[in-house]
């Protein structure tokens, strides 16, 4: 989490103060150059984020936990040696549920896309339960996922989950500096490469007749793979940078808070977390998801067909100006560190639950 927040809100908005400005041809039509100083911007972002990241990691007296890794996946090991189907009932669940998240109307979608991702989960289950159904079901899970995504066109999930999941397998396992540098640099190049081409596959797959064509993706690929010169397009880095530029939703949100909207002082956090609580029948007109509610109150945008949302920071800064966000990133940090903490202590007692973390942490990641 600290890693990506770094990324998106310090590095690629830094490229984007130096390199696509309001100059830039690319940034200009669609407006996405930095609309604040970037000493406005580092002044508020750089001090969230700081605390944020103390707020993850500073250690919780009460929520004591075993920091041993090893223990845990021992112990998820020896609990599924009694119960080595819970996985494949998992991954049952999960695939049925999104053949019927196409077939289901719309007030049922959300929770047959949660369910979903139990597929997920049942893989990490079948990874760590006896038996030789592994070596069958987890590549052929890895092959549904990537069917998913061409079907779709829509890769980040398969990116998220993907490496979530070399997390958890590769956990306690204590690989040296030097591989984990090797599988994170082989990561951003796969990456980058899936950033390159998903424009092109998208215009196939979404406006021609045939939709997903995996033989027009892998030529996709080889083509950037024989020749990178092609992924260095100034168009291309443009649109890839673009994406990862978190810190643009934070400084459009600077420059029209409070110039002209006013600080929510808490409105759009209370509502959110009553929004996750009650029913929409028993509040019809709650907050839909997606970030609508907050570009319509802090940006004037009514987006519509899209999602796009302003993050924690930016609902930080816009709540509680600048000196009130960075508390509030400290104590976002904080509520994941003792949930997080809390899971871990759990887990003496319930030793699975760990291979549940990355669906648990889905979307506090993800934002």
């Amino acid at each position: 989490t600290i890693i990506m927040a770094a990324l998106t809100c310090l590095i690629m908005p830094v490229i984007f103060y130096h390199q696509y400005t309001i100059e830039n041809p690319l940034a200009r039509i669609w407006g996405k150059y930095m609309p604040v100083s970037s000493d406005e911007y580092f002044s508020f972002v750089v001090l969230a984020i700081i605390a944020l990241a103390i707020g993850l990691r500073i250690p919780l007296v009460k929520s004591k936990f075993n920091i041993n890794q090893k223990i845990y996946m021992e112990n998820v090991q020896n609990l599924l040696r009694t119960k080595p189907n819970l996985g494949l009932i998992l991954i049952a669940v999960g695939v049925s549920s999104g053949l019927l998240d196409f077939l289901s109307p719309g007030n049922l979608k959300q929770v047959f896309y949660f369910l979903d991702h139990l597929t997920f989960v049942g893989v990490f289950y079948v990874l760590y339960s006896p038996g030789r159904h592994k070596r069958i079901i987890v590549p052929g899970v890895i092959v549904l996922m990537m069917a998913q995504s061409l079907v779709t066109g829509m890769f980040g999930e398969l990116i998220f989950i993907s490496a979530c999941s070399l997390v958890l397998i590769l956990l306690g396992r204590g690989i040296t500096f030097s591989k984990k540098f090797l599988v994170a640099v082989a990561g951003i190049f796969m990456i980058v490469i899936i950033q390159s081409v998903k424009v092109d596959y998208r215009q196939k797959s979404w406006n021609q007749v045939g939709g997903a064509d995996p033989v027009y993706y892998v030529q996709l690929v080889a083509d950037r793979i024989l020749d990178p010169s092609t992924i260095v397009e100034p168009n291309k880095l443009f649109f890839g940078a673009a994406r990862m530029n978190q810190g643009w939703l934070v400084a459009v949100t600077m420059s029209r808070v409070p110039a002209k909207y006013d600080f929510a002082y808490g409105e759009t956090i209370w509502k959110s977390v009553a929004a996750a609580i009650v029913p929409r029948f028993l509040w019809p007109d709650k907050p839909e998801a997606g970030g609508k509610a907050n570009l319509m109150r802090f940006w004037g945008y009514d987006i519509q067909g899209y999602s796009m949302n302003i993050g924690p920071l930016g609902e930080a800064y816009a709540n509680f100006d600048k000196a009130g966000g960075v508390v509030y990133m400290f104590l976002y940090g904080l509520f994941f560190n003792f949930m997080l903490a809390s899971i871990l202590k759990l887990a003496e007692k319930r030793p699975t639950i760990v291979l549940w973390l990355p669906f648990l942490f889905y979307y506090s990641i993800g934002v």
